[in-house]
């Protein structure tokens, strides 16, 4: 178990977050034996079943609205373990691909592992900032028809922000849908810095930034002149699969003309 610290807990205010920690959390949590799959990026280390209603909670309300055919090719930003490599793998046939990507090692060997038999499932290591530079040649330009962007922009710090979504412009295809799922504060920003859990028995940090902020993002990245559209948007879940008292499960699903 990891050394006790103080950590902060910041109001408002912006602050960047330390990226190798950050990435040195995931690290260490895939050395954890946990009792399934979906824990290790849906935490819930306290009710580890919770992870599992909530994710058919997500898919269950998601995959309908994102109505993928089965030659879709489909890129999961943040994919963690492949999750949403197991609902979409058994529909996608012929050229469909799903195509995750996660900056920890460790979470992408987990869901190489998961998926080895899948033939239509590839994993790439690569940071949401370096993302249109990694990918393969292939897979560059205007191409997906589906990105998922699900629990990554908590730790992407403010002035990163532009690239990564001028990432996800770069690669959405015409026609295409972006779904963002973000853990939101209810008021105003939240950030943890480096803050004890209990829970996950080592340092966390995120940015809970509020609704209002995101939807300013969104207008400023997604106009509606250039053919954007926000399609749906809502909490996730019912408050009953809600544990936490400060933050809640927001989406936001985007169509590009």
């Amino acid at each position: 178990m990891q050394e006790k610290s103080a950590g902060e807990r910041i109001r408002e205010k912006k602050v960047s977050l330390d990226t190798a920690k950050v990435k040195a959390f995931f690290d260490a949590r895939c050395q954890k034996d946990l009792p399934y799959l979906y824990n290790y990026t849906d935490y819930q280390d306290n009710h580890p079943a919770l992870a599992l209603e909530r994710d058919r909670a997500e898919k269950a309300r998601i995959a309908p609205l994102l109505a993928v055919a089965s030659d879709a090719l489909i890129l999961d930003i943040g994919c963690g373990v492949g999750r949403w490599g197991d609902e979409f793998a058994v529909h996608l046939a012929g050229n469909g691909r799903y195509v995750g990507v996660d900056y920890s090692e460790g979470l992408l060997q987990l869901a190489k592992e998961h998926a080895k038999e899948r033939e239509n499932c590839e994993f790439y290591c690569a940071s949401f900032q370096e993302l249109s530079a990694t990918l393969p040649q292939k897979y560059r330009g205007k191409v997906f028809d589906r990105i998922l962007v699900n629990g990554v922009l908590m730790y992407v710090n403010d002035e990163d922000l532009p690239l990564c979504i001028s990432n996800v412009k770069d690669l959405l295809s015409r026609g295409g849908i972006l779904y963002v799922k973000e853990s939101v504060s209810y008021g105003k920003r939240l950030t943890l810095n480096q803050m004890y859990s209990e829970e996950l028995s080592h340092d966390y940090s995120a940015i809970y930034r509020g609704i209002d902020e995101y939807e300013a993002l969104w207008r400023e990245f997604f106009p509606a002149q250039d053919g954007w559209k926000i399609i749906e948007c809502g909490e996730v879940w019912e408050n009953a699969l809600g544990n936490r008292r400060e933050t809640t499960a927001y989406f936001w699903l985007v169509q590009r003309k």
